[in-house]
């Protein structure tokens, strides 16, 4: 592992880490100010909404003026933010603020995959299986010990804490080296960043992608844990139970890279994405127990997941030109956002009818991604 790819690793742990912590705080933080339910909800479609439209310039952006400097920028704006947020009072004041920090989050994501890759072309698969893994497992470390930081700390000292580890990462990126090291070459293009010129693989990949995206997020949005109280009557110490057995199954993230060299990349990304169909179409069909259920549900997170996630980032990584790998890349996820951003309300309208259609409907899109995908790419080469 080279110099900058134990950098982006320490900086990227510690931004899931800050991600565990923040995740519960500032919830707590919008009812502590007073802000009801409706206006929590429109804070973060709004936020959520506004940075939508800046993700594609945020790509073209590091492509003329370099990763590293993005990445900096993401650094300075999580510290400025998480200063902000206790001098927040008023809706209008915690809206910006929270612009503030999605917006660090995804400067990070925008060019966080993409230097990996562009450091360690050849291992990238098991690095990036390895990072979501440990991504993972941080994030849980930050939401477990939320409730002690805050007991010792209140609102504003844990906001001060963050704050403090965003700029520990801002002064651990400024070691990374440029990779690329290559002079700027072009302006700064809006009319190119939303132009949308990706290849034919990327649009193809970009809509299969979209289809699925919509899928995970009517089947696995927000309603899953009241699935598990409606359908099974379970209590919330049961249902914490079940998610955490949830998120240890990304534990097989790791695996992804040995599987790709065995299968390669198509069969690898085809049989994964084929795990989410089946999982979800089998436990939305067929009302199993609960003990027969957890197991067939979990399929699509063991042999799906960061499996699937891996193979998906190689392939659009390899089908980006060098030039302008930010700004496709970025363009790729954005065009997932629209049917994202559907998901939750689909999902509430299929739960009213029957808890079973959010995964009857879930993996039925799964299939269909997998349709466009095999239909207009299964000639292409993906090693």
């Amino acid at each position: 592992m080279n110099r900058n790819v134990r950098i982006i690793f320490i900086v990227g742990l510690l931004s899931a880490f800050v991600l565990g912590v923040f995740e519960l705080l500032f919830p707590f933080y919008l009812r502590y100010r007073g802000i009801s339910l409706v206006e929590m909800g429109l804070i973060f479609t709004a936020s959520t909404i506004a940075i939508s439209f800046l993700r594609i310039m945020l790509g073209e952006y590091a492509d003329v003026y370099g990763r590293k400097n993005v990445y900096l920028s993401s650094c300075a704006l999580g510290t400025m933010a998480k200063i902000l947020f206790p001098f927040s009072i008023n809706k209008f004041q915690i809206l910006f603020s929270k612009f503030l920090n999605d917006l660090q989050d995804n400067l990070r994501l925008s060019v966080h995959n993409v230097m990996l890759f562009e450091n360690d072309r050849k291992n990238y698969a098991k690095f990036f299986s390895w990072f979501t893994a440990s991504n993972f497992i941080l994030q849980a470390t930050g939401t477990a010990c939320f409730a002690v930081l805050f007991a010792y700390l209140g609102y504003l000292n844990l906001f001060f804490f963050l704050s403090a580890m965003e700029a520990t990462k801002l002064s651990i990126i400024l070691f990374y080296r440029d990779a690329l090291r290559r002079e700027r070459r072009r302006h700064l293009s809006l009319k190119e960043a939303y132009s949308f010129k990706i290849s034919r693989r990327l649009k193809i990949l970009a809509l299969s992608s979209a289809i699925s995206a919509l899928g995970f997020g009517i089947a696995h949005g927000f309603l899953l844990p009241l699935y598990f109280a409606e359908k099974y009557g379970l209590d919330a110490a049961q249902i914490s139970m079940i998610t955490a057995i949830h998120r240890l199954c990304f534990l097989t993230t790791p695996l992804a890279g040995s599987v790709i060299k065995k299968l390669g990349l198509k069969r690898t990304y085809i049989l994964s994405t084929f795990a989410y169909a089946f999982s979800f179409l089998t436990v939305g069909l067929i009302t199993f127990p609960i003990l027969i259920f957890l197991p067939i549900f979990l399929i699509h997170d063991l042999l799906g997941g960061g499996i699937r996630m891996t193979a998906l980032s190689v392939i659009v990584q390899n089908s980006t030109a060098e030039e302008t790998r930010g700004r496709e890349i970025n363009t790729f996820n954005a065009i997932q956002i629209p049917l994202t951003i559907l998901a939750p309300s689909i999902a509430g309208a299929l739960a009213s009818i029957n808890w079973d259609l959010i995964f009857i409907t879930g993996g039925l899109l799964y299939v269909a991604s997998l349709a466009v995908f095999w239909v207009f790419l299964r000639d292409e080469p993906f090693e």
